[in-house]
């Protein structure tokens, strides 16, 4: 965190410990957080408690505490269970940043609005993991209205309807649809990719394949797939299923270093 950054937040009346804000007597980590291995350091993230479940973790005073997570569905092999709720530390801090969206709206995206100005945010991803919380999309949509210069994209398996849909109005925001209507999900195997990628073409859609999937080196931050597309697919991973062993996977690498970004 910058020393302005914590100044900003201590002029709005909070403390500030290390990267926490005490509120009402409990420590909330921030809102946004830098990069990650996937995303690349240049690259900013919300988060929400994945999956459909009530979620486990125990506070660092040894407290048991549970949350209900923020999908509208469980997905099979979701990296964001996987990833995130490996260690208990992790799960604890999604748990926080949820209950800080859940119960202080207003001082969530009060401090979102202060990352962006102090820490030089230019490319935002709403939702590392999880979804929407009532209220979240607008949220948003009124913090990138005011900061036109942040690039910002968000994928959800809620309807894109109401705030969500309001919020893909933004020329700075991309919503993207991890359910494709008639389909299911934008995440499969490479001829189940390649399929749904043909198939969209043909309606005239926006779509991109996601370098991720041929590419160990490639990172959010140098990619702007997800913010210019409608639709945007991925080769399935963290489910123990490997694209190289695929007998279709010549065929989707040249696909995907073939399109038209």
């Amino acid at each position: 965190m910058k020393s302005t950054t914590k100044k900003a937040i201590e002029n709005h009346g909070f403390r500030v410990y290390g990267n926490n804000v005490m509120i009402n007597g409990n420590l909330f980590p921030l809102p946004l957080v830098q990069g990650n291995t996937k995303l690349g350091t240049g690259v900013w993230h919300s988060s929400t408690l994945p999956t459909n479940k009530v979620i486990t973790a125990v506070s660092p005073d040894g407290t048991t505490t549970t949350e209900n997570g923020t999908c509208p569905t469980t997905c099979p092999g979701c990296y964001g269970t996987t990833g995130n709720y490996r260690y208990n530390s992790n799960k604890y801090i999604i748990m926080m940043r949820t209950r800080l969206l859940k119960n202080y709206p207003d001082i969530y995206f009060q401090l979102v609005s202060i990352q962006i100005e102090n820490e030089n945010i230019e490319k935002l991803r709403i939702h590392a993991v999880g979804d929407f919380l009532p209220g979240e999309a607008l949220g948003f949509y009124n913090v990138l209205k005011k900061y036109p210069h942040v690039k910002a994209w968000t994928y959800t398996k809620c309807n894109v309807s109401g705030d969500i849909a309001l919020l893909d109005t933004l020329p700075n925001c991309n919503v993207v649809k991890s359910i494709i209507p008639g389909c299911g999900f934008n995440y499969g195997h490479v001829a189940y990719i390649a399929n749904l990628f043909y198939m969209l073409k043909r309606q005239g859609k926006k779509v991109y394949i996601c370098r991720c999937g041929i590419d160990e080196n490639q990172h959010c931050s140098n990619c702007n797939g997800c913010s210019n597309h409608e639709f945007v697919l991925f080769i399935e991973h963290s489910t123990g299923y490997n694209a190289k062993n695929d007998y279709g996977y010549q065929k989707i690498v040249e696909l995907i270093e073939n399109q038209k970004g």
